[in-house]
């Protein structure tokens, strides 16, 4: 399964290392959980960490955009963390790298939630 962890009112999808390719087979069994997740995240902050991934394709893609205008709809924010070069130039070939905002890290995206004081 799916982590699915809170930091700070932060929701953390965390695909590990289980995960190393997103594909169909091996995401149908958690899309309806993350999909919940989506809907109800309160605030609606959303992380992908996707550090232990190496590849994806049309389904993940898919997939992610389903989410991101789920937490769209709601106000809401998704980001992406620890997105390696490979799966970059399939966001790349499919245009939509700049449809989130993409950090190195967990703990970038998180600082990056940070509310000024």
């Amino acid at each position: 399964m799916v982590n699915i962890l809170r930091q700070r009112d932060i929701t953390i999808l965390d695909f590990g290392p289980e995960y190393l390719s997103l594909d169909e087979s091996n995401l149908s069994k958690v899309v309806q959980q993350i999909v919940e997740v989506a809907k109800h995240a309160t605030p609606p902050l959303v992380i992908v960490d996707l550090s232990h991934t190496e590849s994806f394709g049309s389904f993940f893609i898919q997939f992610l955009i389903r989410i991101w205008k789920l937490i769209k709809k709601r106000g809401g924010q998704l980001v992406l963390a620890g997105l390696n070069e490979n799966c970059l130039n399939v966001l790349k070939r499919s245009k939509i790298e700049s449809l989130w905002q993409r950090y190195p890290t967990r703990e970038e995206a998180l600082d990056a939630f940070k509310t000024p004081e």
